[in-house]
C-alpha cells in the first residue's frame, strides 16, 4: 500500500530550545507519508518529509521570535492564501496579504512561544503538496507561571522549486458542542469574519457540493466520500471528536452532532487546486442552524479541508472544523480571568 517513512525528530533551534525546560527541547516524532497505492518513484518521501517538518518549525520560530516579515515571506507568492487564526477577525486571504507581516499572535504581548507536539506530514504521491496537522503547545507566561494552550494547527504547503511555501493555515482552540449551543443561544456566539469567496478552478462546484453533502449527511453515511485510510484526519469543534481512519469515514456529520434539524450551509468559501491536478483545498466560513429549547439559532463556524482525487473522484482525507474564540473569552477559559 501507501509508502510510509519515519521522519526524524527536529528541535525548534537554540532560540526555542530554551523554553523547552532545563531537559531542552522534546523530540518530535513525524509521520511523512506519500498518499499513494502505487510504488513511489521519483520524489524521495523521507527527504520531502524532513524539509516540510524543518518549514513548520522554522515557521513556529519566526512566530516566536516576532519574526513576522520572515512568516510572511513563507506564504506562496503564485497561490492566494487563506489564513485562519483562532480569534473571529483573524482571516487573512489573498496573494502574500500584507496583514500577515502584523503580530497576530494570541497573547502577543505575553511573548508568546509556539512548540510542536506530535507533528503529522502527509506527502502527495508526485512530492509537490505536503498538509499537515499538530497540536501544539502555545506557551505564554501569566503571573509568574508558563500556561500552555492546545491549539490545533492545520497548514497546506506546495513546493515552489526547492522549498515549502504556505498555502492554508487553520488554528484553532477546541470548544464543546453544548457550550456552542449556549452561547448561540444567549446571543453570544462569536460569528468569523466575512471574506470574498473564490471558486475559479475547475473541480470548485463539486468540492463546495461534497462540503455540503459531508456536514449535513445521515449517520454512517459520510464514509461514501471520505478515504477510510488510517491517515486520514476529522477535525470536530471539540476536543473529544478527533476521528481518525475508518472512524473518520463513518463517523457523525456535522449537523448530526448538534442534534435533530440541524442545517449547515457554506456562507464564504475558497477553493484551490494544485498544479498535479490530484490535490485540491479549501477554506470556508459555515452557517449551521439548529434549534436550542425550541429556539432557532445561527452558529459560525470555519472549516478547512484537503481532497485528493482517485480514479476520477474527489475524497476528503483531512476536514478541521472550528468555532472562533476571541481573545478575552480564551483568557477566561486558560486563565480564570472575569
Amino acid at each position: 500500500m501507501g509508502l510510509d517513512a519515519r521522519v526524524g525528530c527536529a528541535c525548534l533551534g537554540a532560540a526555542l530550545a530554551a523554553c523547552g525546560g532545563a531537559g531542552g527541547p522534546v523530540a518530535v516524532p513525524v509521520a511523512a507519508r506519500a498518499d499513494t497505492d502505487e510504488p513511489q518513484a521519483g520524489p524521495d518521501a523521507e527527504l520531502l518529509g524532513h524539509d516540510l517538518e524543518a518549514t513548520v518549525l522554522e515557521i513556529y520560530s519566526h512566530i516566536s521570535l516576532g519574526n513576522f516579515a520572515a512568516y510572511r515571506d513563507s506564504l506562496a507568492s503564485e497561490e492566494p492564501v487563506v489564513l485562519f487564526g483562532v480569534r473571529p477577525d483573524d482571516v487573512l486571504v489573498g496573494r502574500q496579504p500584507a496583514g500577515a507581516a502584523r503580530d497576530r499572535r494570541l497573547f502577543g504581548a505575553m511573548s508568546p512561544t509556539l512548540l510542536s507536539k506530535n507533528l503529522e506530514i502527509h506527502l502527495s504521491p508526485d512530492g509537490s503538496v505536503g498538509w499537515t496537522f499538530d497540536e501544539m503547545s502555545y506557551r505564554v507566561t501569566y503571573r509568574g507561571r508558563t500556561a500552555s494552550i492546545p491549539i490545533r494547527n492545520t497548514s497546506l504547503f506546495v513546493r515552489d522549486f526547492d522549498r515549502w511555501v504556505l498555502v492554508m493555515e487553520h488554528q484553532s482552540y477546541p470548544t464543546a458542542i453544548e457550550d456552542l449551543r449556549a452561547a448561540a443561544a444567549a446571543g453570544r456566539g462569536a460569528q468569523p469574519r466575512r471574506f470574498a469567496s473564490r471558486q475559479t478552478v475547475e473541480p470548485a462546484r463539486e468540492l463546495v457540493r461534497l462540503v455540503g453533502l459531508l456536514h449535513n449527511a445521515e449517520p454512517r453515511d459520510l464514509g461514501r466520500r471520505v478515504v477510510p485510510d488510517a491517515t486520514t484526519l476529522v477535525l470536530l469543534p471539540d476536543a473529544a471528536r478527533e476521528l481518525r481512519g475508518r472512524e473518520a469515514a463513518v463517523g457523525p456529520s456535522l449537523a448530526t452532532i448538534f442534534g435533530p434539524n440541524t442545517t449547515v450551509g457554506l456562507r464564504d468559501y475558497r477553493v484551490g487546486e494544485a498544479k498535479n491536478q490530484t490535490i485540491a483545498w479549501m477554506a470556508a466560513n459555515l452557517i449551521l442552524r439548529t434549534a436550542v429549547n425550541d429556539q432557532q439559532v445561527d452558529i459560525g463556524l470555519r472549516g478547512t479541508y484537503v481532497f485528493r482525487r482517485t480514479a476520477g473522484e474527489w475524497e476528503l482525507v483531512q476536514m478541521h472544523i472550528s468555532a472562533p474564540v476571541g481573545e478575552r473569552e480564551l483568557g477566561r477559559r486558560v486563565f480564570g480571568t472575569p
